[in-house]
């Protein structure tokens, strides 16, 4: 007659230790249909979950590209616009230029003369140090930045970089108080977050003079000078024409 029960004897080095577990045949039975049971289970979870898990990778990493993509598309119709907003100021500043520029030949007085030495910039507009260069090709994780960021102290003179007509003195959102100067020969300078604009709309300046105090103003992360220079309707580095600030250079790229 086959017992109904299983006995299971553990024995250790030493002899005299002993123990002895006794179970039934039916709680035999159903542990080792648990046990199945339970491996059952999880292999088909992990059947049915792992493929589901590689979708959801696959997925994620397909999202997290198109934010970045969406990102870059916002970057570059963020930076168009300000062009086309730069664009609108200008032409509508150099309409009033060219007529008061008529009006002076017409009267034989000078109010603006456009002048190849005294109109190209040559005047470095603040005293401070490089913290940020020249990049107008963007990537995913930097946005375009058409001049140079020079950290100075808060109230510190700003310069015009050439003599010629301010076109514009005002707020923005980007660079808070901005004054963008015409020299002539279809050369521009932009000079950014301000603390205070000293010139308004249309003043006359000459290369070396007082047009603003540097501030913070703007998207700005502490005091300093954001400045451009622009030709012919593209930006040029200002370290061509103000190599100087390279031997204060603190920006991340490296130094030339």
């Amino acid at each position: 007659m086959k017992s109904n029960r299983f006995t299971i004897h553990i024995v250790s080095d030493n002899v005299d230790t002993q123990k002895r577990f006794s179970i039934s045949r039916f709680w035999l039975r159903t542990l080792l249909f648990f046990v199945v049971l339970t491996i059952i289970s999880i292999g088909g979870v992990l059947v049915y979950y792992v493929p589901h898990i590689y979708e959801f990778r696959e997925k994620n990493q397909q999202f997290e590209k198109m934010v970045s993509e969406r990102t870059h598309v916002m970057e570059l119709y963020r930076d168009l616009n300000r062009l086309g907003q730069m664009e609108e100021i200008i032409r509508s500043n150099l309409s009033i230029v060219n007529d008061e520029h008529q009006s002076s030949a017409d009267d034989k007085t000078d109010s603006f003369v456009i002048s190849y030495i005294e109109n190209i910039p040559s005047q470095a507009p603040v005293d401070g140090f490089l913290t940020q260069r020249m990049l107008d090709k963007s990537h995913f994780w930097q946005k375009n930045h058409y001049g140079i960021d020079i950290a100075v102290q808060e109230g510190e003179p700003v310069l015009a970089a050439a003599g010629g007509r301010v076109i514009f003195s005002g707020w923005t959102y980007d660079l808070g108080n901005l004054i963008i100067i015409y020299h002539g020969d279809d050369y521009f300078t932009h000079y950014g977050h301000n603390q205070l604009n000293l010139f308004e709309n249309h003043g006359i300046v000459k290369r070396g003079d007082v047009i603003a105090l540097a501030g913070s103003t703007g998207i700005s992360s502490g005091p300093h000078l954001h400045f451009e220079i622009w030709k012919d309707g593209n930006a040029i580095d200002p370290l061509v024409f103000f190599p100087e600030y390279k031997k204060r250079d603190l920006s991340v790229e490296e130094n030339d």
